[in-house]
């Protein structure tokens, strides 16, 4: 392959959209490929009454330092807000603010003395607990009742994992827990960013600047099969064939085994694959909810495991002058759930928000939407270190940016840099000893 050579990209969200910018400063020529008409992935967008809002909530960290260079680098910092953020935790039928000791000891779902080992438990992994590739093999709900006692795992972890996981919650591993719980509760303070203009703006700056460089960008262009020849790629989208010194495949690994074709077919790892997705209501509202940004829910009857409003961390004059609110549940695409029509999830979200908050008027509601992604992340099992693909494919010229290299960090957009930058490394290490 050489300096100039056309790669293929398939997928135009942050993953695809990031591999194509680290390709051109390699000196590449990148050919995005993105079936819908939307770039972003998971970072698309809506539009309601001129303001184009995130389908999906999404948020930064300011430990996220690959995602924060990169828009640092495309000139975007200015746009970026930071704010500590608040979480509430619903219970019991109580809504209990969970940010600080003195709301850890107030927090009346637990006896006082699982406030303090909770409280301790929490201080000593933030100071003391360091990456172990051992927790790989240990279960998220074991080493949770290690360190935070048996009760408070019971009363709330083990139902927060239910919700996430389904029937899944007892092989997910401790490794993916812990870099949950580093990631975002790392710090003093819990402070989340957002961008202006939401993920669009960084989805299209990127498309600009990459276009700008030589990069194509195609919208509404599915590929529908992918083969190897010769050590070069061939694809076909759009009911034509094109050939590619290489390529680097975003999709989930079952989707991409399904348009896999001559050697790729029996190299493409993991076609089985068993991913989540996630539905999410987006209610727009007249008036604030509640004060927190994020509640989790830990109740059988509500149909959501979780509550985001983000107006609480960035202004409502950048929705528009609407306030945001997210009510989520994470599930297999095959689930009942998930198979709800829009107007059953209308109304389980409204009820429950009637349920959750009695005082809240439906009259303040102005319009409700529903998103769903089937592939969100996969179902993540113990032992997945030992299975994790490579970033290529055998020894085609296909490579992998995808979720499922993602763990044990968090599928954030952060994550989805990283592995861009690590793929686009391995393509240059590869050429260089051709």
């Amino acid at each position: 392959m050489k300096p100039g050579a056309r790669v293929a990209i398939l997928g135009g969200g942050i993953a695809g959209l990031s591999s194509a910018h680290f390709l051109l400063k390699a000196g590449m020529q990148p050919v995005i490929l993105e079936a819908s008409s939307q770039l972003g992935g998971l970072g698309t967008y809506f539009v309601h009454d001129g303001a184009f809002l995130d389908r999906f909530y999404h948020i930064m960290c300011d430990s996220d330092r690959d995602l924060l260079a990169l828009i640092a680098e495309l000139g975007l910092s200015h746009s970026v807000l930071f704010d500590e953020s608040r979480m509430g935790f619903h219970i019991g039928g109580k809504l209990y603010p969970l940010n600080s000791a003195s709301d850890l000891l107030g927090f009346g779902a637990l006896s006082f003395v699982n406030r303090l080992r909770v409280g301790a438990a929490g201080l000593w992994l933030r100071l003391f607990s360091k990456e172990d590739r051992a927790l790989d093999n240990i279960t998220a709900s074991d080493w949770l009742q290690r360190h935070f006692g048996k009760s408070p795992c019971e009363r709330i972890w083990i139902p927060l994992l239910r919700a996430k996981f389904g029937d899944d919650w007892q092989k997910v591993p401790a490794y993916w827990m812990w870099s949950r719980l580093i990631r975002e509760k790392g710090s003093s303070k819990e402070m989340k960013g957002y961008l202006n203009g939401g993920y669009r703006q960084l989805a299209e700056t990127l498309r600009e600047s990459i276009v700008n460089r030589g990069g194509e960008v195609k919208l509404n262009a599915p590929v529908t099969a992918i083969g190897s020849n010769g050590g070069r790629i061939w694809l076909e989208h759009n009911g034509k064939r094109e050939d590619f010194a290489a390529a680097v495949s975003t999709l989930p690994l079952p989707l991409l085994a399904g348009i896999a074709r001559d050697d790729l077919a029996a190299h493409t790892p993991l076609p089985g694959l068993r991913y989540q997705g996630v539905i999410n209501v987006v209610i727009l509202s007249r008036k604030q909810l509640q004060p927190y940004y994020w509640t989790a829910i830990v109740d059988p009857q509500i149909p959501f495991q979780g509550l985001v409003e983000t107006t609480n961390l960035l202004p409502v004059e950048w929705c528009g002058g609407h306030h945001l609110i997210y009510l989520m549940n994470y599930c297999p695409a095959d689930s009942a759930i998930y198979r709800m029509t829009d107007d059953e999830l209308r109304g389980a979200a409204l009820n429950s928000l009637a349920t959750l908050y009695p005082e809240f008027p439906k009259t303040d509601v102005e319009a409700v939407y529903v998103f769903r992604a089937p592939h969100v992340e996969p179902l993540w099992t113990t032992g997945y270190l030992d299975r994790k693909p490579a970033p290529r494919v055998g020894a085609t010229g296909l490579y992998l940016c995808t979720t499922a290299q993602a763990y044990p960090r968090a599928n954030a957009w952060n994550t989805s840099v990283s592995l861009a930058q690590a793929t686009v490394q391995a393509m240059m290490d590869d050429i260089s000893k051709a």
